[in-house]
């Protein structure tokens, strides 16, 4: 490559990365042509998807404060005019953001199985997925149908997938109405399990509908037990020794029509709300899993939890000028792309400077996103004047192999000091007050109330 780009990489490889994924995933003619073969209303006249794209992005990486000033940045580029842009974007169908996670998730996680020296964990035979519920943060009272409430204004919410051997957020189900029950999505859910899939999932999922058609499908579950779902005992409870939160036992239960393992852990100490045990319920036969695999793994869907509070903090998920709920949720898509390339510039950099598998996850672990996307956002302005565009053109044409290991050698050479995370001690025990939170309303609610779409 040419020697400004490698002075970039010198000196800040997480840019240089970060930049060359963006073109290679946010390519103009892969936009276009996704929006041509899942968009079911809207059409392209003079705006195409990929500068509405494009536009929104830079909001997601938090590069401008609102799609106003991006425009702005941009308006000799875009053939409309900002109240056209804010149509466009707020007409997008949800199908469109579900297609546009799922598609750059599966090119992103192309190019971590290229990456040299990467291989996934491996969990008897099984493929681990997280589910978990993401509810968007109220926005500005901007349209008509909000300016008479004082209620928080809900633009809806999503269902996220997270991927376990690559930690890509692969799948998004999003609805436009906020008072949507995560439980009342499984029809979408189910869709997307495959057999030999670990689905693990908090209590909030724990229903027949879920568990067994997770199990029809030839899939496993690892979900928590909710009380709403009552379960019959069909043997005694056993010991299985004990872990740091408790002791564990196992006995065999049935919950509605299906047979399955119920993981009891009793705890040394109460939770907030007064539990003294932990029940996790799963299909993963015992000679696969034992018990305290099992509740290790389940310890792990933090890491899904994680991602949402980056989305929140280190990206730009949440935009409260965009009221209309296909807009929030296109933006909400669009930070959770984002994150998925800082996922794949936190591997390449995991994977270049560790050894042994653990060394390389221990490495994943201690890279803080907050440093991640600081560097971007600080450096990206300037290494785009400063590149020429020919040079972005050849990464993004490389072939897949090629740009692998190109990634690699650039996170070869990054200082992982600068990027690590920096550890808090334990937390104190305080007292939570519990306070009354004001009524809110659900913007799709609303909208349909005055005839809108």
């Amino acid at each position: 490559m040419d020697e400004i780009l490698d002075r970039f990489v010198e000196e800040t490889p997480v840019a240089v990365m970060v930049q060359a994924a963006l073109r290679r995933v946010f390519a103009d003619t892969a936009l276009d042509d996704l929006f041509e073969r899942h968009a079911q209303s809207q059409y392209t006249r003079e705006l195409t998807f990929s500068t509405v794209t494009k536009l929104m992005i830079q909001v997601a990486t938090k590069k401008h404060p609102s799609l106003n000033a991006a425009f702005r940045r941009m308006e000799q580029e875009v053939p409309v005019s900002v109240t056209s842009l804010y149509n466009k974007v707020n007409g997008l169908e949800t199908g469109l953001s579900q297609a546009l996670v799922h598609e750059t998730a599966g090119e992103m996680k192309k190019v971590i199985e290229a990456l040299p020296g990467w291989s996934p964990s491996k969990l008897a035979g099984l493929h681990l997925r997280t589910l978990d519920g993401n509810f968007l943060a109220g926005t500005d009272h901007r349209l008509d149908c909000l300016r008479h409430y004082g209620a928080a204004a809900l633009p809806g919410m999503s269902l996220v997938i997270r991927d376990g051997p690559t930690g890509l957020l692969t799948d998004l189900i999003p609805c436009e109405d906020a008072y949507t029950s995560e439980r009342s999505l499984f029809p979408e859910v189910l869709a997307l399990v495959n057999p030999k899939d670990l689905w693990l999932a908090d209590r909030n999922f724990c229903t027949i509908d879920y568990l067994g058609g997770i199990a029809e499908k030839k899939a496993f579950f690892l979900i928590r037990h909710h009380a709403g779902t009552k379960l019959q005992a069909l043997g005694k409870m056993t010991a299985c020794g004990s872990n740091a939160s408790g002791k564990i036992y196992e006995q065999k239960v049935r919950a509605g029509w299906l047979e399955c393992r119920c993981i009891i852990v009793k705890l040394h100490e109460p939770l907030r709300d007064g539990s003294t045990e932990i029940r996790i319920l799963t299909n993963v036969p015992a000679k696969q899993l034992n018990a305290k695999r099992l509740l290790k793994l389940y310890h792990t869907r933090w890491r899904i939890e994680t991602a949402f509070q980056e989305l929140t903090e280190n990206l730009r998920c949440e935009i409260t000028t965009l009221g209309h709920p296909k807009a929030a949720l296109f933006a909400f898509a669009l930070a959770v792309a984002a994150y998925n390339i800082l996922v794949v510039t936190r591997t390449a950099l995991a994977t270049a400077h560790g050894t042994t598998a653990s060394e390389k996850e221990q490495a994943a672990e201690s890279l803080s996103s907050y440093y991640l996307a600081d560097e971007v956002a600080n450096t990206t302005k300037g290494m785009l004047i400063a590149v020429p565009a020919k040079s972005w053109d050849k990464l993004a044409r490389m072939p897949l192999k090629k740009f692998a290991v190109w990634l690699g050698r650039a996170a070869g050479g990054a200082n992982l000091r600068r990027y690590r995370k920096s550890p808090r001690g334990p937390k104190k025990p305080t007292t939570v007050r519990r306070t009354r939170r004001g009524a809110h309303r659900s913007t799709a609610r609303l909208l349909a109330e005055k005839g809108h779409r």
